[in-house]
């Protein structure tokens, strides 16, 4: 009896850390801190990512739509988002990449450090199946994609969709 439990909390073990694996053996490099306009104002927008050439697209249609509006913008990489209060913005995109069929867990701790998950927007980048945070019991706006160039246009529109509900 106790060697079968044993045997099933290895395995699990073993499963959880093959699917967490590729996003330690294979980093992603975060995109630049930025900030655009100045922190005094009422409206804040954080933006985290990784860098890629969709990503930073996607990044840069954002940021022009809200660059010349009382909206202040910052910009970290998912490594940084550690650092960041999540109560501290209006509303909060995050783009992250999808490695072993989730998303990145320093994506999912700052979700769980969240308080409210209404401002904020997930946008996963994945090659095959849509990947959503799994939060058990909380939901977030989530949206998953390839990284296709025909789908920057239409997931930009989306997004900024989005968070005009916020900002």
């Amino acid at each position: 009896m106790h060697r079968n439990f044993l045997l099933m909390v290895v395995f699990g073990v073993a499963v959880t850390a093959a699917c967490t694996a590729p996003q330690h053996f294979w980093p992603q490099t975060d995109i630049v801190y930025d900030e655009i306009n100045s922190a005094a104002l009422e409206r804040k927008l954080l933006i985290a990512s990784r860098e890629s050439e969709f990503k930073a697209a996607i990044i840069s249609r954002v940021k022009s739509a809200y660059a010349d509006q009382d909206v202040y913008i910052r910009l970290v990489g998912i490594e940084d988002l550690k650092a960041e209060d999540p109560g501290s913005y209006t509303a909060i995109l995050i783009i992250n990449t999808c490695m072993g069929w989730d998303i990145d867990w320093r994506v999912k701790d700052f979700l769980y450090r969240a308080q409210d998950l209404d401002a904020i927007v997930v946008l996963t980048t994945a090659d095959g199946e849509d990947s959503y945070p799994q939060l058990e019991g909380r939901q977030v706006d989530a949206m998953s994609s390839a990284s296709v160039k025909s789908k920057i246009e239409p997931l930009a529109a989306e997004i900024i969709g989005k968070l005009d509900r916020f900002l």
